[in-house]
């Protein structure tokens, strides 16, 4: 981790005229479905998940505004604590301060947690920030023991189905936020987050 924070960080899409709510939400999308590569792993560690979302996640920086990343940092903490872990999530991923501090709001109002994210995004402490998102990405998206044992059983994993959460469509494997609810610039083929796809080529 202190490696990494070495290397000087992409910065964040700072740009006023990109402070919509249009890019916040697509940010947003973006950002979770690097964190949802977590999932491809039976245990999320540093330098397996850790490293693959790490790896999704910075390229996208550059793009993606601070309202995204506040965002992104609430919903991950809220994730977290939804799956009964705590501030010890941490052992073993090293030095990583806005990760911890917000692990620390986890009992805090939702506003207070946000307020809390942004502060943290106004510093311009990229390194940290960066770092504390994509720690915080794949250690939300985990798999549970209860979906690591459905899988031994043969059965699925109920916390990533095929129907989205907010318009019920089908998505057809696409990951959850594949959806053009969550992202509208997402491939309504296969759910390419970016659009980078080749399924509309002709």
């Amino acid at each position: 981790m202190q490696a990494l924070a070495a290397v000087k960080p992409p910065r964040l899409n700072r740009d006023e005229a990109d402070a919509t709510s249009a890019m916040t939400t697509m940010g947003f999308a973006q950002l979770m479905a690097a964190g949802a590569k977590a999932r491809a792993f039976p245990t999320v560690y540093p330098g397996g998940a850790g490293a693959v979302v790490r790896e999704a996640v910075t390229p996208l920086w550059s793009q993606v505004t601070p309202a995204a990343v506040a965002d992104v940092l609430c919903a991950c903490v809220d994730m977290i604590v939804s799956q009964g872990k705590s501030a010890d999530i941490l052992d073993g991923w090293g030095s990583c301060p806005v990760a911890a501090a917000m692990l620390r709001t986890a009992t805090w109002t939702a506003d207070g947690r946000w307020v809390a994210a942004r502060t943290w995004v106004d510093t311009e402490r990229e390194a940290d920030v960066l770092s504390g998102t994509w720690v915080l990405l794949a250690l939300a998206h985990q798999r549970s023991d209860e979906d690591l044992a459905a899988e031994a059983e043969g059965g699925e994993d109920d916390d990533w189905d095929d129907t989205c959460d907010e318009c019920g469509g089908d998505l057809q494997g696409k990951g959850t936020y594949g959806c053009s609810c969550w992202n509208p610039t997402a491939c309504d083929e296969c759910g390419d987050p970016n659009g980078n796809c080749d399924c509309h080529d002709f």
